[in-house]
This record gives C-alpha cells, structure tokens and sequence, in this order.
C-alpha cells in the first residue's frame, strides 16, 4: 500500500508561506546599499558645508504726502440766492376819470423816464369847471362874511343913535311925572311920554340883539367859507390828478394804458421802478450762516450773552460785515458792492432759509474796465456775507480730519524722527471744506495729508512735500 506524502506548499496557503532562506534573499539586500551609503555621503557633504550670509530685512516705510501748519487769516463766508427786485417800486393807479388825452412818447414797458416828466394826461374840462364854480362858490362866501361885518358895524352905530334916543325919551318921561306931580301937568301927557320911551327902549333892544347875534353869524359865515374852500381845494387836487408825473428817475416795468382810453377811478395805469437802486433778499440756510456769526461773535457766542435779533443788521455791520452781489455770466463772475439792509426775521416754510436783504447802488452803471454790467430787476445772483478776515488762525481740510471709536477728532502727523503720530486735536468753525483747529496744532507741524496704509504709530515714513492749500 503506497502512502502519500503532504505538499510543502498549497495555492490555498499562500498567505503562510515563507520563502525559504538561501544565497537568493542576502543579494536582494545588498543592492538596498549602495542608495542609502550615497544619501549618508551627500548629507555628510552638505554638512561639511558654511552656512551662506542672509542680509537683515529692511524696516517698513510708507510714503505719504506732507504740508507744514501755518497759521493764516481766514474770512468766513455765506452765501444765499436770490432775484433782484426794484428797491422802489410805484404804481400809477387813476385817481380820477376820463379819456386820456396825452401819453408820453414811447411810453412802453423798458422805457427810461425822468423824474417830473408827464407820462399821461386825462381830459380835464369837467375838471377845470368844477374848480371855477368852487371858486366862485369861495367868492360868495367871502362876501357875505364881509357884508356881515359892514352889517355889525352899522347896528353898532344905529345902537348908539337910538340909545341917545332912550335917554330923551327917559328924560322927557320924568319931567312929565315932575310936573304932573307939581299939578300943572297932565295924565295924558305922562302916558305919552311914556309910551314913547317903551318904543324907544323896544328899538334899543332889538338894536342889541342883532350886534350879540353877530358873533354866531360870523361863525357860521367863516364855516361857509371853509367849506367852500375845501371845495375848491378838492377841485383843484382833482384837477392836478389828471396829470400823472414820474415821482423818480425809472424805468416802466408794465403800461398797460393807451390813448384815448376810457379809465376809471382805481384803474392801474403803469408801473415805474427805481434805477438809483435794486435789492436782493439772500435766501441762506441756516447751518451756513451759523459760522459766520461764530467768527463775528465768538464760537461759543450762543451760550454767551443775548444778542438782539432786531438788531441783527446794526450788529453785523458794526461788526465789519461785507455784502458781496455776484451774477454769473458766460465770461465768469461779476461782482456789485452792496448793504446790509434788512433782515427778514422769519423762516421760509418751503425751504428753511433766513433772509437777508442786501441793496444794490446805480445798478445799471456799467464799467468797461472792471468788466461790471448792468445789474438788470429779475437777475438770479449770489450773495456773499463776508466776515472779517481773523488772523491766528489754523484750517485744515476736512477730508484729513478723522475721528476713533469715540468720535474724538484726530489727525495723522510726522514727528521729528519722520514717524507716524496720531494727533488728538480740538476742532472750531467749519469753512465749507476745511475746518478751523482750536488745539492740537501749532505752526510748523507736518500734517499728513494722505490716510497711511497701514496707520500705525511710530511706522517710518517717506515724507513727500505737497504745496498745495491746506
């Protein structure tokens, strides 16, 4: 019986086979040498080696644009806008009616009038005639009063006859009642002296009492003639007002009448406005104006003592508050010298503006070598109020002014070893785009004028002069 003998090695038992040990295994592992003895060389090589120099880096610098503080004077301004309107404005408006007669020549709207001169004439014959017969009504009164005086002059002197009558007439009375008393005169001859002194007594009264109504006749006759002369006056104002004159130098603004028209008491005839001056009310808003009363006044001049706001053109002038007019033309700017005149004293309810009224002299005056032309009534223009020019005083633009977390102010400055500073600084009035430093600043700092990338203090920098304005 044959006995089979176990396989040394099964596919099924590949995972446990080991190859066996021989010559094969030591070979394979003696071409792993050669690699590994050549990366110990090279690294030993590298070692032997001297270490090669690395420069230090640089320090970091920024290069930002730099202008000295100086101080400087500075003059606040506000500016409004506005129409140019006649400073005196006259409407001719009828005072009487009729057909006017006469205009004056060219009469038409633009034309330039003098003072005195007729510009329309309205018929006047119903006019003349009332004046006459108020003349004549003035007469009358004026001989009557006169003939009231004759009047009490001859009662007086007919008084004075018929008293010397009375007294006869008394005397003869009691020389009858003498005699009757006696016996050789008669009854009768007492009555009728009598009777005959009672109707000279009756003469002398009557007498009396037209001298003591003289008085209040001469006082109603003086009241005629006062009314007749107020007639007359009346008559002859009447009379005047069918001639309309120009009461100034002007220019006709509107003349809608036109000869041999019909007018009527209260119809407008023309408008006439003044050329020896124009006006503007400067609409400025208020946020504008405050620096410039802070510059006149002080910046702290609202908690400061009260200031009269009906007062506010007499303060600002004295002051030493300028007015400026400027029209813009395709040729540039042209100024007028104007005064403060007026303050408005309320606020626009459309577009929160305060109103200062500035005025214009000899507006249309033109000047060939200032370049000035006329300064015509409708014109929109500036108008600048300008303070005056305060010395001392640092500005500096108020795109570099910066503020931390807090909203305290700062700056950025190079210090004397051209390195970064952050500045804390006190800020004053803001003049459009600069704003005025209080504290912080002193002539001769160098103020950075570009925002540094990145901003921190004490960083090198490369200081680049900038002449332009601060």
């Amino acid at each position: 019986m044959l006995t089979r003998r176990p396989l040394l090695y099964s596919p099924r038992d590949s995972r446990s086979y080991a190859p066996p040990k021989g010559p094969a295994m030591n070979i394979k592992s003696l071409l792993l040498l050669p690699p590994l003895a050549i990366g110990i060389g090279g690294l030993m090589w590298m070692n032997s080696r001297e270490a090669p120099l690395v420069e230090a880096a640089e320090t970091a610098q920024l290069a930002v644009r730099v202008s000295t503080v100086a101080e400087a004077p500075v003059s606040v301004t506000a500016t409004g806008y506005g129409r140019v309107v006649a400073a005196t404005e006259w409407s001719a408006v009828s005072q009487v009616q009729g057909r006017v007669t006469e205009l004056a020549d060219g009469l038409s709207e633009g034309k330039i009038v003098e003072a005195g001169e007729v510009l329309v004439r309205v018929e006047r014959t119903d006019y003349d005639l009332a004046v006459q017969r108020a003349k004549a009504n003035v007469a009358t009164a004026e001989a009557s009063l006169q003939e009231l005086d004759l009047q009490e002059v001859n009662t007086r002197r007919s008084l004075g006859v018929q008293q010397g009558i009375l007294d006869l007439a008394k005397i003869n009375l009691d020389r009858a009642e003498e005699l009757l008393a006696s016996g050789t005169g008669t009854r009768a001859a007492v009555e009728n002296a009598q009777s005959a002194y009672l109707a000279q007594q009756s003469s002398v009264v009557n007498l009396q009492n037209t001298v003591d109504l003289v008085p209040v006749q001469r006082s109603a006759a003086e009241a005629a003639l006062a009314a007749q002369r107020v007639a007359l006056a009346e008559a002859e104002t009447n009379l005047s007002r069918t001639t309309i004159t120009a009461p100034f130098r002007g220019r006709i603004a509107a003349s809608p009448v036109q000869k041999d028209q019909f007018i009527r008491t209260g119809e407008s005839l023309l408008t006439l406005h003044d050329i020896s001056a124009v006006e503007v009310t400067a609409e400025i808003q208020p946020q504008a104006f405050l620096p410039l009363a802070a510059s006149v006044f002080g910046p702290n001049f609202m908690a400061g003592s009260d200031i009269d706001a009906a007062r506010a053109i007499e303060v600002l002038t004295e002051a030493g508050v300028t007015a400026t007019v400027g029209l813009e033309q395709a040729s540039g700017t042209r100024s007028y010298r104007a005064q403060l005149v007026r303050f408005r004293g309320t606020v626009n309810a459309e577009t929160g503006t305060i109103g200062f009224t500035v005025q214009v002299n000899d507006p249309l005056v033109a000047n060939r070598q200032s370049g000035r032309l006329p300064l015509n009534v409708g014109a929109f223009v500036s108008v600048d109020l300008v303070a005056p020019a305060r010395d001392g005083v640092i500005a500096i633009p108020r795109a570099i002014l910066h503020r931390d977390d807090q909203g305290a102010p700062f700056v950025y400055v190079a210090d004397d070893e051209d390195r970064l500073e952050i500045r804390p600084v006190t800020t004053g009035i803001v003049l459009d785009d600069r704003v005025t430093i209080s504290q912080g600043l002193q002539t001769g700092d160098r103020l950075i004028l570009s925002k540094p990338h990145p901003p921190i203090p004490g960083i090198d920098l490369i200081l680049v002069p900038f002449s332009g304005e601060n």
